[in-house]
């Protein structure tokens, strides 16, 4: 018995209290899965729609997916090449002046004998090739080329690398 002689029954209390996020019972204190009896679960239109969404979502990140992909394999390859010539490069630089490898001679742009490395390590889509000229009496510049003859992702590629050796007594 409420005060002003009101019972709590339907006709004077609504039972619950319909509003835009849910169930309430402000009047009996009842959790709100007792008062949504018979409305759980989804319905099918909304899995269909949802499912829907998802799936718009998985086609429109897909192609960012594969582009990241072939981007890092292409910098892998790239990074391989660099690692190859920095390592050849101090090889070369490591030679004594009056090396018969630092004889001017060589090509960057085809294997020649003492002055290449084709295949490279095994591999017969890479090569390393290295071309010595002398710029004055003391001093002879060093161009190095690594490449591949093959890529998995996009075109061949070459680094080339350049420095200068000086004979100091």
């Amino acid at each position: 018995m409420l005060s002003g002689g009101a019972t709590m029954n339907n006709e004077v209390f609504p039972r619950t209290l319909r509003t835009w996020h849910g169930c309430l019972e402000p009047i009996t204190g009842r959790r709100e899965s007792e008062c949504r009896r018979g409305q759980q679960g989804f319905t099918l239109l909304e899995v269909l729609v949802s499912g829907f969404l998802v799936g718009l979502i998985a086609l429109a990140v897909a192609p960012m997916m594969l582009m990241a992909l072939q981007t890092s394999a292409a910098a892998q390859e790239i990074t391989e090449l660099t690692a190859a010539g920095s390592q050849q490069m101090e090889i070369i630089r490591g030679l004594p002046f009056t090396d018969a490898q630092l004889v001017a001679g060589g090509s960057i742009v085809a294997s020649s004998g003492g002055y290449s490395l084709d295949p490279y390590l095994g591999d017969p889509d890479r090569y390393v090739r290295w071309q010595v000229t002398d710029e004055n009496p003391g001093r002879k510049r060093i161009q190095l080329v690594v490449g591949e003859r093959a890529s998995i992702w996009g075109p061949p590629r070459e680094i080339l690398l350049d420095t200068f050796r000086t004979d100091i007594q």
